[in-house]
């Protein structure tokens, strides 16, 4: 009973008579509560008390109760079916009252008997003056949908198991329309806790049966969803901030029109979605041609409301999918400079604005940050401070961009951070930010992006010579400074056409963009996605002009579609370093972007101090070791470098000594490796199953665990989602903890992100004495829908009100050998589908790999191996870079909108989740004790090219002897002429297989040394 009336505000039993409360009459009381104006109602005959007993429950006898007792007006009468032993017998039968009474000696009061009660319930009164506040549904988009809570002055009470009749009455209490969806559609009705007819006007008239509270699986249940619930989204955008606006009412999405959009409306749209503030509000179905309703009434909103549910509605335009409205957000903005395009760095969290630490922020960050923002390429940026430092403590976030990505959250790795120094806030120049243009005919001023008139940027000088001021990027290649050329002209990004494109040209677009010199030109192909317009129709360069809008250029149409090709440029900045095929973006092969080429490193020569500046060069830490002998798999293309003769201290592979570029006598079997300190994986280790363990990170070569301190529901949530454990996770308190000896990080505080993971979370510092024992946490998670479902591919569900249904973009494979390989299919639109294999390559299997918990990805199969699928193709053209947390996260087409028939790609990723995944370190003594829990790998995965076999698992562990794991080597501290440091080989396999658990191992047949010294 404690329970039962706990959830309706009732609290904590009393099995002790209680006094009368002051004022009220010596015959009637609220019993079993502290409060004297909840409880079951007892009346006083012959000096006994006992309950009511009535068919009809107190509906309208509660508010003659409480008007009695002086307790205000009646809130709720519900009827409660108590556990034997937990009341006194019945006294008075059959009350009936009008509900106008004064006291129940007005009312009917039927017979004064000890007879035994024939109904199973007793009569409770809730009145206004008591411990009930208020019903909300909370957890959902909006205050008509989520999950059921009722509050009181004690605290928040969930209701558990609620069905469709539930659902009704909470919507109807909340004027929240029709319920569509309840949280549960199984059977066993008869076995509820709560009970209600549906015609109730308040959840707490309904039957509470107290013999069935225990044993509700609050896991089960799904949201409520109410006729009046609305919620926005953003869909087929190249980042989860920007796209095609869709709203959905109730369970239904439909588009917007162009017209129907205003600022205010879309900066309430980028606030509900948490993605701070309007960019840009693009037309004319910008990202793609919805389907299904168009809606014609429009959002009136004022610009505050923290909801597009609660903006004010009216009468909108009719119109069709050609004019859907599209939306830009950004949660970052450029603050206390002279445009929106230059300033101070500051992200939205939780709401507020903060600076952003400038640490770690490059011109490569930059320049994703202004294509967010819309303005233009990254000219330059200030010392930390150079715009003030703002009022709020500095955000600690790291990111680790290339230039290429659409989107500053596709770079962010926090997690261990060390805090900012107080002054270095990041800034950003941007060319948006910066241009100026003079429309002398139109006598108007063009200031970056913004026009204060109609007319076009150009000015004539003649026929055929043009100026321009127009930014510059590079798209489609592997680093901010190599790929397509493409000018803004106007605000719109367009297309750079010449059909003798020469280094003179590359020479001025590597100059105004700030990436070295020009090392080829090339007609470059065509956007692979969408309709970009022509900018430039000709640039012809002397080399020596600072901009390419300086050059002899023409923005008129010179050839027929198709007889002139884009514009190509490689700069010297676009050289790279990237760690390919393993386990994270801080441990793999050694890959060098020359020339717009990747290639691979010869492992002659190579030790630790090579190895020591790759990792310092990715922002990985320190090398822990530097495997050989294609540890990793063999690479392909071009081996570049070779006989490396680093000293440690060097800002670039390339600042080494070496054989020179393309110079070696080695083949792909010695292509180089590297573990880094920055290399993370995630478990949950010594649970009954793969999700409920202690929290393990894997840091600096060994596993340690997590802290408990201010870990709270979001942070739970991100890492069940993260190991593949479902959306939800809750905390538990276990007395001992099987220490590790280490515990790595401590005050984890996560915020809501798109695709959030728990490298992306700020946190106390590295450290391997985070916290004290006992402070260990332990996680049970609940398992994903996207599990379990044993739905048929392209099986329609009826989802409007079952909880069986997968969730949006939900993800599966199927035909394979094992739940790691198979056919890709993911749920949209209330259907599964397959993903085409246009385009489809290793980049995009390991995010599949990843996102089912299945290591990384050996093969990209394409042409249908897995067998057709049926139902839609949902994707094409999918072309993910690798380090995504979701196969939504990718840039492809439309959803739907591709041209593809049944030829659908497939994965084989490295493990089953419930196999073992070799965590990505070398050299400690835990290894050959590790669990085989599913181990879920850094996020930071790094495209693999057009390589088609995946890694391949070595048992050489490649270890430095003297290296020192405390700290990172100081410059200078290695002497010139100091013998290369000898290397050590561990067979880790040899290790593993020492352990019955790892038995499914190919082991070898007779033991080997355990260490062996080979020659540098």
């Amino acid at each position: 009973m404690r329970a039962a009336l706990w959830a309706l505000g009732l609290g904590i039993l009393l099995f002790t008579v209680r006094a009368v409360p002051t004022g009220g009459p010596s015959d009637l009381r609220l019993a079993y509560r502290h409060a004297p104006c909840d409880g079951v109602v007892l009346v006083r005959h012959e000096g006994e008390w006992g309950h009511v007993c009535n068919q009809e429950g107190m509906l309208n006898e509660a508010p003659v109760v409480c008007r009695q007792l002086g307790c205000g007006r009646a809130v709720g009468a519900p009827k409660y079916v108590p556990l034997p032993g937990e009341v006194v017998r019945p006294w008075l039968h059959n009350v009936s009252c009008r509900g106008d009474e004064s006291s129940l000696r007005g009312c009917s009061l039927g017979a004064w008997a000890r007879s035994q009660c024939p109904y199973v319930w007793v009569v409770v009164a809730l009145c206004s003056n008591g411990t009930f506040r208020e019903v909300r549904l909370v957890k959902g988009r909006s205050p008509c949908a989520g999950l059921p809570e009722i509050r009181n002055v004690n605290g928040v009470g969930r209701l558990c198991g609620l069905h469709q009749e539930e659902a009704a009455v909470f919507c109807r209490e909340l004027g929240c329309g029709l319920a569509l969806q309840a949280p549960r559609r199984d059977g066993g009705v008869a076995r509820k806790h709560m009970t209600c007819r549906g015609n109730e006007q308040t959840i707490r008239n309904c039957r509470l049966s107290n013999k069935f509270r225990s044993g509700c699986d609050f896991r089960r249940d799904a949201q409520v969803i109410c006729s009046g619930h609305t919620e926005a989204r953003l869909a087929g955008g190249d980042h989860p901030c920007a796209g095609r606006l869709e709203v959905r009412r109730g369970l239904t999405w439909g588009s917007v029109c162009d017209a129907d959009l205003d600022l205010a409306t879309a900066h309430v749209v980028c606030r509900e979605l948490q993605c701070g503030v309007a960019v840009s509000t693009p037309g004319r179905a910008h990202f793609g041609r919805g389907s299904g309703l168009m809606w014609t009434e429009a959002f009136r909103c004022v610009g505050n409301e923290s909801l597009l549910f609660h903006c004010p509605r009216g009468p909108g335009h009719q119109c069709g999918h050609g004019q859907d409205a599209g939306l830009r957000c950004s949660e970052f903005q450029l603050v206390n400079g002279s445009s929106a395009c230059e300033g101070r760095v500051e992200l939205q969290v939780q709401g507020a604005w903060a600076p952003l630490c400038a640490a770690h922020w490059d011109l490569a960050d930059a320049t994703v940050l202004c294509h967010q923002l819309n303005c233009g390429n990254a000219v330059a940026i200030h010392p930390g401070g150079h715009f003030g430092d703002g009022d709020s403590t500095i955000w600690p976030d790291v990111f680790h961009c290339v230039g290429t990505e659409s989107y500053l959250w596709d770079c962010l790795s926090t997690l261990g951070a060390p805090a900012c120094v107080p002054g270095n806030a990041a800034t950003a120049l941007c060319s948006g930010g910066s241009l100026r243009a003079w429309d002398r005919e139109g006598g108007r001023e063009w200031t970056g992006l913004c026009w204060e008139g109609p007319s076009s940027p150009l000015y004539s000088q003649g026929p055929s010579r043009w100026h321009l001021a127009g930014a510059l990027r590079l798209r489609d290649g592997q680093s901010r400074c190599d790929g397509r050329v493409e000018v803004s002209l106007a605000g719109v990004w367009g297309r750079v056409l010449d059909d003798a494109c020469d280094l003179r040209g590359a020479a001025v677009v590597c100059r105004q963009l700030q990436c070295g010199g020009p090392e080829r030109a090339y007609e470059a192909p065509a956007p692979r996605r969408g309709a970009v317009p022509l900018g430039l129709s000709r640039a012809r360069c002397l080399a020596t002009e600072t901009r390419l809008t300086q050059c002899n250029v023409s923005a008129s149409p010179l050839v027929s579609a198709g007889a002139s090709r884009d514009a190509g440029v490689v700069c010297s900045g676009s050289r790279r370093v990237r760690l390919a095929a393993g386990p994270g973006r801080c441990a793999g092969r050694v890959e060098v972007l020359q020339g717009g080429a990747w290639g691979t490193v010869c492992d002659d020569g190579r030790d630790l101090r090579d190895a020591h500046v790759v990792c310092r060069q990715l922002g990985c830490g320190h090398a822990l070791s530097a495997p050989g002998a294609a540890h990793f798999g063999a690479g392909a293309g071009r081996i570049w470098m070779d006989e490396l003769g680093c000293e440690g201290h060097e800002s670039a592979l390339w600042r080494c000594p070496s054989g020179g570029w393309g110079r070696n006598d080695c083949g792909h079997k010695e292509d180089a490796g590297v573990f880094c300190s920055g290399s993370v994986a995630l478990r949950l280790r010594g649970g009954a199953g793969r999700c409920a363990g202690w929290l393990d990170v894997f840091y600096n070569g060994t596993w340690g665990a997590v802290c408990s301190n201010a870990l709270k529901d979001t942070s739970l949530s991100i890492i069940c989602t993260q190991l593949g454990c479902g959306e939800q996770g809750w905390l538990e308190n276990r007395p001992t903890h099987t220490s590790l000896g280490t515990s790595w990080v401590d005050n984890i505080q996560c915020r809501r992100l798109q695709n959030s993971t728990l490298w992306q979370c700020p946190s106390a510092p590295w450290h391997p004495r985070s916290c004290a024992r006992g402070e260990e946490v332990w996680i049970t998670c609940a398992v994903g829908l996207s599990e379990i479902s044993t739905q048929d591919s392209g099986e329609a569900l009826n989802c409007s009100s079952t909880d069986s249904c997968p969730e949006e973009g939900a993800l599966r494979v199927r035909g394979g050998e094992d739940r790691c390989s198979g056919r890709v299919e993911l749920w949209h639109a209330g259907s599964w589908g397959t993903v085409c294999d246009d385009s489809w390559d290793l980049a995009d299997a390991e995010v599949v790999c990843r996102q089912l918990g299945c290591g990384w990805a050996v093969g990209a199969l394409a042409g249908a191996a897995f067998g057709p699928g049926s139902g839609p193709v949902w994707l094409d053209e999918v072309g993910c870079r690798g380090r995504e947390a979701s196969l939504w996260g990718c840039p492809a087409e439309p959803w739907g909108r591709g041209d593809c028939g049944h030829k659908e790609g497939g994965v084989r990723c490295s493990g089953d989740r419930g196999s073992l995944t070799l965590p990505p370190a070398s050299g400690s003594g835990t290894l050959g004790n590790l669990p085989s829990e599913g181990v879920y790998e850094d996020v930071g995965a790094v495209p693999m090219g057009e390589e088609d076999e995946g890694p391949r698992v070595s048992r050489a562990l490649v270890l430095g002897e003297e290296y020192d794991d405390t700290g990172e080597p100081e410059e200078g501290d290695a002497d010139e002429g100091a013998p290369r440091t000898p290397r050590t080989v561990l067979d880790l396999a040899q290790v593993l297989c020492q352990d019955p658990q790892y038995s499914q191992l190919p082991c070898p047949d007779a033991p080997t040394k355990p260490a062996v010294t080979t020659p540098p």
